[in-house]
């Protein structure tokens, strides 16, 4: 009797474990897309000389995405002419384990150049 109750105790946690691991696996590649996203994001932004057009379309595709892209204001650095030269971009998105029913807001920053 001790025996059948042990090996179930034993499937129990090993269940518990696998779906616990698989929820943790599962976050990090939304993070992982989330930078990789984010990367993208700035690399198409410093392409353009921070176009306000690119910038609008990144936004719209971050929104599409499940993210929100800002673009902070306060650290545009502008060169002589009056030209952008240096913006922070930051990307906010939600690192979820759904097996924990546990979400949280996260974010990265940037600087395009």
């Amino acid at each position: 009797m001790s025996t059948t109750i042990k090996t179930y105790v034993g499937i129990f946690i090993l269940l518990l474990s696998v779906f616990s691991m698989a929820g943790v696996m599962s976050a990090s590649i939304d993070a992982n897309n989330a930078r990789d996203f984010h990367a993208s994001v700035m690399a198409e932004i410093e392409d353009s000389n921070f176009a306000s057009s690119v910038i609008g379309a990144c936004k719209t595709q971050a929104t599409n995405a499940g993210y929100e892209l800002l673009i902070d204001s306060n650290s545009v650095v502008k060169d002589e002419d009056g030209k952008p030269t240096l913006m922070e971009v930051i990307l906010k998105y939600q690192y979820h384990i759904d097996f924990f029913g546990l979400v949280s807001s996260q974010q990265i920053r940037g600087f395009a150049r």
